[in-house]
């Protein structure tokens, strides 16, 4: 029975990985396993504008502002590179990875994809969809590269390959006589994950057999976005939204994971406010992701030394991470808008969990960006965001050699191009 229900589950799985590939083929984050923003006006100012809509794609962080952009009809492509390395300095110990250079992952270039639409049923009413991803941790460490030639774990290649897809179903309505709005968004959840490199953890683990190297698999889960956005007086807006836990179950990987396979998205909030200064608009944001909540991402990996199994209760050990975002849009002239933006938020990892967080680093603190718009002669209009995030180190003790020290670093940069029409 457990293996016909695995069998129906990949086919569903499978059917829709092909359709969906065409959508976001990887899903890349900044915030930890969280994207910095979801298309390029919301990458051209950090991700801030929770309170400030500018397309339909501001359904991904305020269902309740998709009422005020009218109809709209939003692509966006994004490349997106993130430089990954690791090293060990110290003595050499019994379990690798093993002092020596500095060992980088070979999974640096991605194209993701987003979209969105919006259309208004009434005067005070609209509906959209929404369909973007997160992720962030598609590493891969091959052999060749790491000292004496053991592998990062003693495996040939090390990583992962994990995306989150979503689709935002949403509904909005103004209220206050237009001068507030809350909306809601039903999210549909698709993710898909493959480990390698991780069996030489055999021995700690509860279920050994579904512990790496299971190929992909697939979860499908449910979540709920909520949000209010108001004209508190003029030229001040204030927003909040919030988006409950999404369950993920990978079967395939029940020796890895907490309570057999449990890889669960975390809550998230973002709070914020858009002011009408000057010739533009400054928004400034906070945004809290719950690590902690997800027991995969939360729970210590230290407990391994004390006794404790993967797929049980240990984790990757990761904090909840608070991000402030700021932004600012001005026109220049008719036709052409400008952007600009930074954010900030401390990275979640600690230093004594950077062991395991080798193949899953989101070590990136900082983003700076830019972008425009620019009003086509068929009155479609061109979205274009830069991103840099500098390079974020964290170090701390190896789990398995204390003597040894491991440092993970990470630098970004990304190009978003959209087109709304």
């Amino acid at each position: 029975m457990k293996n016909s229900l695995r069998t129906y589950k990949a086919a569903i799985s499978g059917a829709l990985l092909l359709s969906s590939s065409a959508i976001i083929p990887q899903a890349i984050a900044s915030n930890g396993l969280f994207a910095l923003g979801y298309g390029a006006k919301q990458v051209g100012i950090a991700g801030s504008g929770v309170a400030f809509p500018q397309d339909a794609l501001i359904a991904s962080i305020n269902p309740a502002g998709v009422v005020f952009v009218g109809e709209q009809n939003n692509i966006n492509l994004q490349y997106f590179s993130p430089s990954r390395g690791y090293s060990v300095e110290g003595p050499i110990g019994a379990f690798p990875p093993f002092p020596g250079a500095t060992v980088h992952s070979d999974s640096e270039n991605f194209f993701i994809p987003s979209m969105a639409l919006s259309r208004s049923i009434s005067s005070k009413a609209s509906i959209g969809i929404a369909i973007y991803g997160n992720g962030g941790m598609n590493t891969d460490y091959a052999s060749h590269d790491t000292p004496f030639g053991a592998g990062t774990f003693g495996a040939d290649h090390t990583g992962v390959d994990y995306a989150q897809i979503f689709t935002n179903l949403n509904y909005s309505r103004k209220f206050a006589d237009g001068k507030a709005s809350w909306g809601i968004a039903a999210i549909l959840n698709y993710s898909y994950l493959r480990m390698e490199g991780l069996n030489s953890f055999a021995s700690f683990s509860a279920d050994p057999s579904n512990l790496s190297d299971n190929g992909y698999d697939h979860a499908f889960g449910l979540g709920l976005r909520i949000g209010v956005l108001a004209e508190v007086t003029p030229g001040l807006r204030l927003a909040a939204s919030y988006q409950t836990k999404i369950k993920n179950t990978f079967d395939d990987y029940a020796g890895l994971f907490t309570h057999g396979g449990e890889f669960d998205i975390p809550a998230h909030a973002q709070i914020g406010l858009a002011a009408d200064i000057g010739p533009g608009v400054l928004t400034a944001d906070i945004q809290q992701i719950q690590y902690s909540q997800s027991d995969a991402i939360g729970n210590t990996s230290r407990s391994l030394l004390t006794g404790g199994q993967l797929g049980d209760k240990v984790g990757f050990g990761w904090d909840d991470m608070t991000i402030y975002k700021v932004g600012y849009t001005w026109s220049q002239q008719d036709d052409l808008t400008w952007r600009i933006g930074a954010s900030y938020g401390q990275q979640p990892i600690p230093s004594d969990e950077v062991t395991f967080s080798i193949v899953a680093s989101g070590t990136i603190e900082q983003h700076y960006t830019a972008g425009f718009s620019k009003t086509l002669d068929n009155g479609n209009l061109l979205d274009v965001a830069f991103m840099y995030a500098p390079e974020k180190c964290v170090s701390g003790g190896h789990l398995f050699n204390p003597a040894d020290s491991v440092e993970l670093c990470m630098d970004q940069f990304s190009i978003d191009v959209g087109l709304s029409f």
